[in-house]
């Protein structure tokens, strides 16, 4: 029978910080041999220029902006026509044979997907950040919601039963109402971004690529079909890492310097003991995580300590105030800046709790040389998210915490790398996969 031809692919980059540190690796490689659409969020002005260099990207035919996560503020109901209009459109004017996106189970995807399957389109979910265990962040943004949401003075199983409830009303909103208001069917499925329940690849997308054995195993056991998931390394181990590096990742005025560690705070304000679930509230967290960056401080004295808030962080100015009175030479950086730089100056990158961030993982491809911790000393619900992760030195108690910085500080400190999986077919890059997955299927 004869082969499937990839006349055009349609590409969706999902949200921008991602898009920056893996999803435009994909981007690059599929540019140089396929005509591409790409359907993008909001472009900072060095992403812009890198995207309109035709010698970077040479078939790269057009970029449209959706505005799925930010954009001009609209009631509900108004966003989801304007999310569908823009999916159907695309696909209607373009045709893709292919459309890649980072998930299948946000609207915008959902609708995308569901428009190109009826036109004969093969649909690829792929894997643009961490992957995590269902259950455990189930029930902690659960608990979260329960403890922020509601008053404190009703019983915790009342407001347990509150969550779930409003929990299933947002269900049936966004995967029933809301495309039936626009005349289509329900989003049938086992998966729900808003009950936590499944993971990408269990909807509409005809295959899930993912990172690694590890991730692939997560989605195995969340209930994706081992039919649908194949593995592709992050672009940073791939060829991409070259455009990578003369690109985005060239911060040639930052050169890494022997006193330098970075840390970075999460925006997760509360938490939840793994144990019993015990309450962890704002004000601990901050007091805990600033004892921590006195003793790091302590350690490594004469550094130069730079503290990336994550840009979701609202208690900036007491951050600022707070890490003053512990040393001048610590410095608060804004929370909207680019991380990509801290991570090519420093020696040392440190999460403090809660560490789930794409950002270690990120700096331990790019910089796998460096030592690249993520602490959970509270061990808490989701905080170990890094154990047993190749590449970054997972942390959960005090007196390990300074046996590593000592070794950091006399340069005796030798992280575990990240070994590949002989077990896992590999590929050099995503249009090899395609020529697999697509023009050899009858």
């Amino acid at each position: 029978m004869k082969k499937k031809e990839i006349k055009k692919i349609v590409f969706y980059s999902g949200i921008p910080r991602n898009f920056r540190t893996t999803l435009i690796g994909h981007l690059y490689e599929l540019s140089q041999v396929y005509p591409v659409v790409l359907l993008s969020e909001e472009l900072d002005r060095e992403l812009k220029k890198v995207l309109k260099d035709k010698k970077l990207f040479p078939k790269l035919e057009k970029i449209i902006p959706v505005h799925q996560y930010a954009g001009p503020k609209m009631n509900i109901f108004k966003k989801n026509r304007y999310l569908s209009n823009i999916a159907k459109r695309v696909i209607d004017q373009h045709k893709p044979d292919v459309v890649v996106a980072p998930h299948d189970i946000y609207p915008f995807e959902m609708y995308l997907f569901r428009f190109a399957k009826k036109i004969g389109a093969i649909t690829f979910a792929v894997q643009e950040g961490n992957v995590m265990d269902v259950d455990s962040i189930r029930k902690r943004v659960d608990l979260v919601n329960a403890h922020l949401r509601l008053p404190e003075f009703m019983p915790l199983f009342i407001r347990s039963f509150f969550v779930q409830l409003r929990k299933y009303s947002g269900h049936l909103l966004y995967y029933w109402l809301l495309p039936i208001s626009v005349g289509e069917k329900p989003f049938f499925g086992r998966s729900s971004y808003i009950l936590r329940k499944g993971i990408s690849g269990m909807r509409d997308a005809d295959y899930r690529i993912v990172f690694s054995r590890r991730d692939h195993d997560i989605h195995a056991r969340a209930g994706v079909p081992l039919k649908k998931l194949y593995i592709l390394s992050h672009p940073l181990k791939r060829d991409a890492r070259d455009f990578f590096k003369r690109t985005l990742f060239n911060k040639s005025n930052y050169k890494t310097t022997n006193k330098t560690v970075t840390l970075l705070f999460a925006a997760a304000k509360v938490g939840f003991r793994r144990k019993d679930c015990s309450f962890i509230s704002e004000k601990e967290r901050f007091r805990t995580n600033m004892e921590t960056v006195s003793l790091i401080n302590n350690v490594f004295k004469n550094w130069k300590i730079y503290i990336k808030p994550h840009p979701l962080v609202e208690n900036f100015n007491e951050l600022k105030k707070a890490s003053r009175s512990i040393s001048s030479s610590i410095k608060v950086v804004n929370p909207s800046e680019s991380i990509d730089k801290y991570i090519k100056m420093s020696k040392v990158i440190i999460e403090l709790p809660l560490s789930i961030s794409t950002a270690l993982y990120s700096a331990s491809l790019l910089s796998p040389e460096k030592a690249i911790l993520s602490l959970d000393l509270n061990k808490e619900l989701a905080g170990d998210f890094y154990k047993d992760f190749k590449g970054v030195e997972y942390v959960d108690n005090k007196d390990e915490l300074i046996q590593i910085l000592d070794s950091i500080k006399r340069s005796k400190f030798r992280g575990k790398l990240e070994k590949e999986d002989s077990r896992t077919k590999k590929f050099s890059n995503l249009v090899e996969l395609l020529n697999l997955l697509v023009l050899e299927e009858a």
